[in-house]
């Protein structure tokens, strides 16, 4: 039986394309142990690809993927030229979803930095990720461009999955949050280093 009373955590995933960030994010998804639900924003199209799983493209079609656990989002019916405010309803609407029952509860963001960036971010992403784990919502997050990430998901972040990075600007944010950038900017293309930033341990591991 799955156990919904694990804490939720709050992932970052930094690299450049193609080393594998995205591929580390859906092994995730799908090996993540004691999920209620999985909320996924699509505006590409490639995460329903992917997952072989279709996408939801009305209000009506969200609330309907919910019993299966896995809701995935293409907005481009709803917004139709308007990312930005797309994902915006798509937090806000994660959240609240997320407050009617019980249960551990992920919501994933390829490429983060189309949304946010140092100075500026939507309220209902910062609604997610600082009060997320009241409602026991997981923000997962994917970027490769780590020194756009804004203070509301840093510091809410506990876990740093770095796949490898060379442009010195993402070395030095890494390592200001704790990585070892000599280390990331060497790791072969499929290769990361996980880094606990609560506990400060670290894993190696690879996804091709």
């Amino acid at each position: 039986m799955s156990d919904f009373t694990l804490p939720p955590r709050q992932t970052v995933i930094v690299g450049m394309t193609g080393s594998g960030k995205t591929g580390f994010g859906i092994k995730y998804l799908l090996n993540a142990d004691g999920i209620a639900c999985r909320f996924i924003f699509d505006d590409l199209g490639q995460m329903s690809a992917r997952l072989k799983i279709p996408h939801a493209a009305t209000a009506n079609e969200l609330e309907n993927a919910i019993a299966s656990r896995w809701v995935i989002y293409n907005p481009h019916r709803m917004f139709p030229g308007d990312v930005k405010r797309a994902f915006r309803f798509f937090c806000d609407w994660t959240f609240k979803v997320s407050r009617r029952g019980r249960g551990r509860k992920i919501i994933f963001a390829d490429e983060i930095w189309r949304f946010q960036d140092r100075e500026e971010i939507p309220p209902e992403l910062a609604t997610v990720s600082q009060m997320g784990r009241v409602e026991n919502l997981e923000l997962v997050t994917a970027t490769q461009r780590p020194q756009k990430l804004n203070d509301s998901i840093l510091g809410s972040a506990t876990e740093l999955v770095c796949f490898r990075l060379t442009e010195s600007v993402h070395l030095r944010k890494i390592e200001s949050m704790g990585a070892d950038a000599s280390a990331v900017s060497r790791l072969p293309l499929g290769q990361y280093i996980s880094y606990d930033l609560i506990k400060g341990g670290q894993f190696s591991g690879r996804i091709f």
